[in-house]
């Protein structure tokens, strides 16, 4: 192989080549890179340009240690003869020619998203202080094929260029100051919560700048995207334009919400409305319109919050001075009860006009608070300009800009605080009047008893020989806890989701019914087909033909069924350890190349039966979403991740599964039997559920746009999304 290898790229061992010279040129090593990002920039280098050196590490070493112990090529083939044939013999000449077909359609147009597979092999770094490119090659490392195709350039003096990751440079300022690169980075994180890729690639001696990256987009889907910056125009426009959505973001809590547009870019929508340059002071105009309503608002409603109050308290005084003349009647009739002489004396004597009138009082002033009182007379309400009289807020008067949108933000903060002060003030004011207004209906009933017993003597005895306590109950609060919905995010959720609903499947399913819903990834139409009579016998000739077909195909079904290999053997699933079979579908429809029809037929009916049994059982453990692209009669297969899913249909229909909604789950225990019970909880064949969905929906349809890449284009993918409530 070594032998094929050197006559391909034209290297004679013993022969010092000159057009292999090389030289170690000068390197700033101390310089502080981001080793986070080890390639940001991309060129176009002349082939001539590159110096090979060879050091006899590999890629993991310190940079500063391989530099120091590299050696030009006809120096290290000269001096580590042995090392450098050890280099040779992991090279290929196919794996060259893959290099040299790739660089001719690299001449031609840059990958769509800038790098490009095992671009990280080329090592390859530029000497500002020599002002010369030299490729930096690890000789322990097995992949060599870069090297041997630079050293074949090299020596047929090519005057090509090849596009190559430059190691440890930053992006130059052409367009954007570093600090504006983090800026920008920073912002869309933000955003997308996912770090964007800012690369620089040089075309032509004119650098083009690119920020790649991938962001979540409505409806629950995903995309990537790419921003190209190649003027001072475009990188102002753009850098100007999220630091605006980011002040708006920090600064007035506004909510954006990422899309793609037709040039797959990455863009940001509020209100159904993308924010671009071009309609930034419009929309920054228009909010500061809205926030200043609702700020005059705000005023209105504390001017009637205060009235209000006024109210309340005038109620709450009323109701305190009702209740202390209750209040000394009973003490009144406590302390007479001490002795005979006295309850004789409060039996005879006649009734206190003052707690009459007082009782009088209560029912005048027992003043329901109507929600009448919420609506505002405009003409007992000052005039929007009284209201804001002497406030400088309202100085500007349009042409607003972004610091007086920020302002108005800030001012309408704290009259939103003050509102909600007054709130609770008078919400503790209505609990406080309740609690008065129970208070003083207890001692009213009181009295009245006392009242009913003092028309009889003998009555009024046995009354105040009573040993209770006065109670006058305070009446109880209802504590109402704001119901708080947790949005189910696939990414983040889904493991902790799919063991839950695995275990539930596991407690609540016989092995029957898991069977039942494992059938569906093969017989969904003919049981769709017996449960709606729908062209029956056609969809269920097919499918035992499909399936009879390939049960031929695997001799060992006949003989082993489930039992594909014994217990004792250990198997993955998602890297966690289990000692359960596969389950087949052969076994679970007994069918095999001799099953009739009638007995097809008799076992898609017992599968139809189980499965609408463990349909009934099963609940969705919280709301979240899934997709598909086609709805069925009865059941239907769904996506809980839409990235598993297909898009060449075009549409994609998206429902809105709520909590305790019947639901089956194709999780672990349906497709594994688990007679050892060592089957981990999850979803990790498959994150597809099984719903009904009902005959009427409401729906809504809108369309996205994902961009889709292949190596050197990129292509936008319209969906059209049907949204079920």
């Amino acid at each position: 192989m070594s032998s094929e290898v050197l006559e391909y790229i034209g290297l004679e061992l013993n022969e010092e080549n000159k057009n292999l010279e090389s030289n170690k040129p000068e390197f700033n090593i101390t310089k502080s890179y981001d080793n986070n990002m080890l390639y940001k920039v991309y060129r176009y280098v002349p082939v001539k340009d590159i110096d090979i050196l060879i050091s006899y590490t590999d890629r993991t070493t310190e940079v500063k240690e391989r530099y120091t112990n590299a050696k030009p090529i006809n120096e290290f083939i000269k001096e580590n003869r042995e090392q450098f044939e050890e280099v040779l013999s992991y090279a290929k000449v196919k794996d060259i020619k893959e290099i040299e077909y790739m660089q001719k359609e690299f001449g031609k147009h840059i990958p769509a998203f800038i790098k490009f597979e095992k671009n990280y092999l080329w090592q390859i770094y530029y000497s500002k202080e020599s002002n010369r490119y030299f490729m930096l090659f690890p000789a322990r490392d097995r992949e060599t094929s870069v090297l041997f195709y630079l050293i074949k350039k090299k020596i047929e003096n090519s005057d090509e260029k090849i596009y190559v990751p430059i190691c440890k440079e930053d992006c130059s300022e052409s367009f954007l100051k570093k600090e504006q690169l983090t800026d920008i980075e920073n912002y869309i994180w933000l955003f997308t919560k996912k770090w964007p890729k800012i690369y620089e690639v040089n075309l032509d001696k004119n650098n083009v700048l690119y920020i790649t990256g991938e962001t979540k987009i409505k409806e629950g889907f995903t995309s990537k995207y790419i921003i190209k910056i190649d003027s001072k125009d475009t990188a102002e426009t753009e850098y100007t334009i999220l630091k605006a959505l980011f002040i708006l973001h920090t600064e007035a809590n506004y909510e954006f919400t990422p899309v793609i547009d037709d040039l797959g870019r990455l863009r940001f929508e509020y209100d159904n409305e993308i924010i671009q340059i071009e309609n930034l002071s419009e929309f920054i105009e228009k909010q500061v319109e809205v926030i200043i309503k609702k700020i005059k608002k705000c005023k209105k409603d504390l001017r009637h919050g205060d009235d209000k109050l006024k109210s309340i308290n005038a109620e709450i005084n009323n109701l305190n001075e009702i209740y202390r003349n209750q209040e000394k009647q009973i003490v009144l009739f406590l302390d007479c009860k001490k002795s005979f002489f006295k309850k004789l004396k409060f039996y005879l004597k006649k009734p206190d006009k003052s707690l009459k009138i007082n009782q009088v009082k209560l029912k005048m002033n027992k003043v329901k608070i109507s929600d009448k009182q919420d609506e505002i007379d405009d003409e007992e309400i000052l005039e929007d300009n009284e209201i804001i009289e002497n406030d400088d807020i309202y100085d500007i008067t349009g042409n607003y800009n972004l610091s007086d949108l920020v302002r108005v933000y800030r001012k309408y903060l704290e009259e939103e605080k003050k509102l909600k002060n007054i709130d609770a003030d008078i919400k503790a004011l209505e609990n406080k009047l309740k609690y008065l207004g129970k208070k003083v209906d207890n001692a009213k009933k009181y009295l009245d008893e006392i009242d009913e017993h003092k028309k009889s003597i003998f009555d009024f005895w046995k009354f105040t020989k009573k040993d209770e306590d006065l109670k006058l109950n305070e009446g109880e609060e209802n504590a109402v806890e704001d119901s708080i919905k947790i949005e189910f995010d696939v990414d983040e959720d889904m493991q902790a989701f799919a063991d839950k609903v695995d275990s539930l499947q596991k407690q609540k399913l016989s092995i029957d019914e898991c069977n039942s819903i494992f059938a569906c990834n093969y017989v969904l139409d003919s049981i769709n087909s017996v449960m709606t009579g729908n062209d029956e016998e056609r969809v269920l000739t097919d499918d035992l033909k499909n399936l009879k077909s390939k049960y031929k195909e695997d001799k060992k079904i006949e003989i082993f069924g489930d039992l594909d290999e014994d217990y004792t053997k250990i198997r993955n699933l998602n890297s966690k350890k289990h000692r359960e079979n596969r389950k087949n579908i052969y076994s679970i429809l007994r069918v095999n190349d001799k099953t009739t029809y009638e007995e097809f037929k008799n076992s898609i009916e017992n599968v139809v039966k189980l499965l609408n049994e463990a349909y009934k059982k099963i609940k969705a453990i919280t709301d979240f979403s899934v997709y598909f692209n086609k709805i069925n009669d009865e059941y239907t297969k769904a996506e809980i991740n839409p990235k598993n899913l297909k898009y060449d249909e075009n549409k994609i229909y998206k429902y809105n599964v709520k909590k305790d909604s019947n639901i089956l789950y194709f999780s672990n225990i349906t497709y594994y039997d688990n007679y050892n019970k060592t089957l981990p909880n999850g979803m990790d064949e498959s994150t597809e559920v099984l719903i009904k969905l009902k005959e009427k929906e409401n729906y809504k349809e809108k369309e996205i746009n994902i961009l889709e890449e292949e190596l050197f284009n990129t292509k936008i993918k319209k969906i059209k999304v049907v949204d079920y409530d």
